[in-house]
Formats: C-alpha cells, sequence, structure tokens
C-alpha cells in the first residue's frame, strides 16, 4: 500500500506542476507580468526581481582533464623479476591512460539538488561547496526546455551548459522563456504543450529523482 500511496501522491503533485506551469503560461499570455517573490538574505542587482524559488536537480556538462599520474621507476634484480615488474607498472599505467581517456568524455556531472531562484535576470542555485552561483540570461545561447521531460538546459558563451530537472521544470520552463526570448518567448516549441489547454491528466510521467521537496509556490496576481 505504500507504494501505491506514494506514486498516487507523486502523480498528483505533476499534475498541479504542470496545472501550474500552464496557468503561468496563460497569465504571460495576457500581457501580465510574474508577481514578485519576497527574499531574504539574498541579495539581488539594481532593478532585479525574484519569480520563484525552488529545489531542483542539477548538472553541468564537460569533461575532464585526462590527466592521469604515471608510475614508474628503476627496477632492479634478477631479469625475470624486473621484466616482470616492468610488465605490472606498464599494465598499471595503460589502465590508468584508459581511465582518463574515459573521464575526457562529456558528461552530465555535479549531479545534486540544489536550492535554485529565478529572477528577471538570471537563474541562482546553491552548491554546498561553492555557495550562489549566477547564470545570467544575458549569457546563453542556447536554450531547450522541454517539460514534457521535466528537464530544460541552457548552453552559455563561456561556461559549461546546465541542466535542470524536476517537478517544477514546467513553471521554470515558461517563465525562462519569458526572459530569455523576451517578445518571441510565444514561439519556442519546447513549451508549446503547456500552450495548450490539455487536460492536466494527459501530462507525462516525472523522471526518476525529480525533485520531491516542498517549494515556495509564487501565486499568479489574482489567483486565491
Amino acid at each position: 500500500m505504500g507504494r501505491k500511496k506514494d506514486a498516487a501522491e507523486l502523480a498528483r503533485r505533476e499534475r498541479e506542476e504542470w496545472q501550474l506551469g500552464q496557468d503561468w503560461a496563460r497569465w504571460l499570455l495576457a500581457g501580465n507580468a510574474p508577481q514578485a517573490l519576497t527574499l531574504y538574505g539574498i541579495v539581488l542587482d539594481e532593478g532585479e526581481t525574484a519569480y520563484l524559488q525552488a529545489p531542483l536537480h542539477y548538472a553541468r556538462l564537460y569533461g575532464g582533464s585526462g590527466r592521469y599520474h604515471q608510475s614508474g621507476g628503476f627496477f632492479f634484480g634478477r631479469p625475470g623479476l624486473v621484466l616482470g615488474m616492468m610488465a605490472a607498472n606498464a599494465a598499471i599505467n595503460a589502465s590508468r591512460r584508459a581511465a582518463a581517456r574515459r573521464n575526457m568524455k562529456l558528461l552530465w556531472r555535479d549531479l545534486q539538488e540544489v536550492p535554485t531562484i529565478a529572477t528577471n535576470y538570471r537563474l541562482m542555485c546553491h552548491l554546498p561547496a561553492r555557495g550562489w552561483l549566477s547564470f545570467y540570461y544575458s549569457a546563453v545561447n542556447e536554450f531547450y526546455p522541454d517539460p514534457s521531460n521535466w528537464t530544460i538546459t541552457f548552453g552559455f558563451e563561456n561556461a559549461e551548459p546546465l541542466r535542470l530537472s524536476g517537478l517544477p521544470v514546467p513553471t521554470l520552463s515558461v517563465l525562462t522563456s519569458w526572459c530569455v526570448l523576451g517578445a518571441r518567448w510565444q514561439g519556442e516549441p519546447g513549451i508549446a504543450p503547456l500552450l495548450q489547454a490539455g487536460p492536466a491528466s494527459e501530462l507525462p510521467p516525472a523522471e526518476d529523482g525529480a525533485a520531491e521537496g516542498q517549494r515556495e509556490l509564487p501565486r499568479m496576481p489574482g489567483q486565491a
């Protein structure tokens, strides 16, 4: 019964989050601006307004350095023993080289759930080891909202791509489309499912590991 209850609760939250994304889309389509979110302890830029605060799953796309420590040295002893040690040393270095080559591949790394804030200027993600990182919309040169798969991906001029995923993505997709694309936001194909008036019961299932924590939902102006 516990698993069925958990599945039912997740399905309920998915419907609510999808519906919230549709509500944001309708509100912005009507020419309205999002309701400002009050933050405490976070210093924003002049003219900056926070609109959303939520836990999201964070990942960055990059390859490793490919560096490795090469084992070596001088070997003394019987010829057979020396040859054996040289062969073992060569095998160790070959293994390290192979691991370094694998590490150089582009992979989604640094996977973790982080507090995230979306403003009219940027996304802010709080990493435990680094504090608040800022991703300004003005530096975005690739933008792939995909609420149907509960993910959104950003490419930047001088930084590794950023992927955010989780239940708040429908709302975040609409909001960032509005911020990044300006007047062209309605034509973004990734958010087309949210601009359609289909019932929330038809939404796609969330990925495993979607954000489960409670979040502050910025109410749309005029909503109860």
